[in-house]
């Protein structure tokens, strides 16, 4: 602010000047100031709310899916010989012998040895079989050696599943020779390997040329030129004293919706699988639901109370959303759900109550009664279409989605905020120009006091003269 000290007057203008623009604009600057903070509060207060219904709504995620009440707990007797788990679907309890006997084994093939991998092997065509899939490769003078047919036959685009390796290994007499092993990338007798030639020096089984890789266990009639140096065996298990034979070391679905991992042979030793339904994780899941629906309940009524005592209303006492969002909640806790046939039909039968400010409360018995005896009744009343958890994450979906209900509401509130920072700029920008209107006025008003003093004095000093003049006269 411009200092005028008011020479002429005699008054302190700027002290004029300032309690005029305080008078002028203090109690709006406030009232708006005010009204900026209420919103904040709102805002954070509704941002709050949002994350305690997100955090409700996850709590509905496990209840709300009926397969998560069928699920099943597997216990292996020894999980050095077998582990399993549930694949899909309802398992029926029960105790299972398990006798694990041979590992399934995948097929392996040596050919006869050759001086190094850089031998000429021969011309022609491998029509390579894992089980009943082949492909074919063909070999020329630009892979006729040993590693050519190795890279040959990996590097195939239609490879069905079979990979090829060369070992050099002593040759019995001081050196070494190299051997080409074909392997079955999967295992079990579905899968063996098998090998015909149409060798270009036109004998296809010998062991001369490419039909040195000639193998086929079909054709009794002719020997095989490679060396088998592990079977195709499938892995064979006893379930309750019943043989059961898989391709792989997974033994899947022979117990219907359980998948058995094959970890140690142990013939002649049996070990129990125990299935069970998974009730704890049921229970602990019901749990959660409560606590987090407390949580929201308390801090909904936190943000609504009035405390007569002192006369202070919480941010949000009187909201219409957060009154529609508790109504509605409460609502669906307490009403029958609809459509079932099963025993239990409220939170009440199975041991669910609410206390007197809206929590809930569990009766452990009565919940752990109703889940060990009836778990397909409890899972209808919390997932089936009408079910308490259903019903629940719908609304409160509708509240916390991305521009759902509460973010309406905090965009709308954050509105108000710019709006009142508008008004907060105009407010001061307004008071500038009436602080300078005072400046201005009071300096012409203090001008103008000056010159009536030098007036004033002027003309004392001219009536003194005159009455000097009469007295001497």
């Amino acid at each position: 602010m411009i200092s005028v000290p008011g020479i002429g007057s005699g008054l302190d203008i700027n002290s004029i000047v300032t309690s005029l623009v305080a008078a002028e604009g203090d109690a709006k600057t406030l009232l708006l100031a005010n009204q900026r903070s209420d919103t904040q509060f709102e805002v954070s207060a509704f941002g709050a709310l949002k994350s305690r219904l997100s955090t409700f709504a996850t709590s509905l995620t496990f209840l709300k899916s009926a397969d998560n009440f069928q699920a099943n707990t597997l216990t292996s007797e020894d999980t050095s010989v077998f582990t399993a788990t549930s694949t899909s679907g309802s398992i029926s309890p029960g105790i299972f012998d398990i006798e694990v006997r041979d590992f399934a084994e995948a097929h392996k093939l040596m050919t006869s040895g050759f001086a190094d991998q850089d031998t000429v092997v021969g011309t022609g065509t491998l029509t390579i079989f894992s089980g009943t899939s082949s492909f074919d490769v063909t070999i020329d003078n630009n892979n006729e050696t040993l590693a050519g047919i190795r890279n040959a036959i990996n590097n195939a685009t239609d490879n069905t599943g079979v990979s090829a390796t060369i070992i050099n290994v002593d040759d019995g007499v001081g050196g070494t020779e190299a051997k080409l092993v074909l392997s079955s990338d999967n295992t079990g007798t579905d899968n063996a390997i098998t090998i015909t030639v149409d060798d270009s020096d036109l004998d296809d089984t010998d062991s001369s040329g490419l039909s040195a890789f000639y193998y086929d266990t079909s054709d009794a009639t002719t020997p095989e030129q490679l060396t088998q140096i592990n079977a195709a065996i499938d892995a064979e298990i006893y379930i309750d004293g019943q043989k059961v034979l898989s391709a792989s070391n997974t033994v899947v679905d022979a117990i219907d919706g359980v998948t058995i991992t094959l970890l140690k042979e142990d013939p002649g030793n049996t070990y129990g699988l125990t299935v069970a339904n998974d009730t704890e994780t049921v229970k602990s899941n019901i749990q959660s639901f409560v606590s987090n629906y407390n949580t929201l309940v308390t801090f909904m009524n936190d943000v609504t109370e009035f405390d007569p005592a002192t006369g202070e209303a919480a941010v949000l006492l009187g909201d219409a959303t957060t009154r529609n969002i508790s109504n509605q909640i409460r609502t669906r806790i307490a009403d029958a759900v609809t459509g079932i046939s099963g025993k239990f039909t409220t939170l009440v039968d199975v041991g669910i109550t609410s206390n007197s400010d809206g929590t809930l409360k569990i009766n452990s018995n009565t919940l752990d009664s109703a889940i060990d005896e009836n778990i397909d009744d409890v899972s209808a009343l919390f997932s089936s279409t009408n079910g308490v958890a259903t019903k629940l994450d719908s609304i409160v979906n509708e509240y916390v989605k991305k521009d759902g209900l509460l973010d309406s509401k905090t965009n709308g509130l954050n509105s108000t905020i710019e709006n009142i920072n508008e008004d907060l700029e105009a407010l001061e920008l307004s008071l500038i120009a009436f602080e300078e209107r005072l400046l201005a006025q009071f300096s012409a008003m203090d001008a103008l006091v000056a010159q009536l003093n030098s007036t004033s004095s002027f003309l004392t000093q001219q009536f003194e003269a005159i009455k000097n003049i009469n007295d001497r006269s």
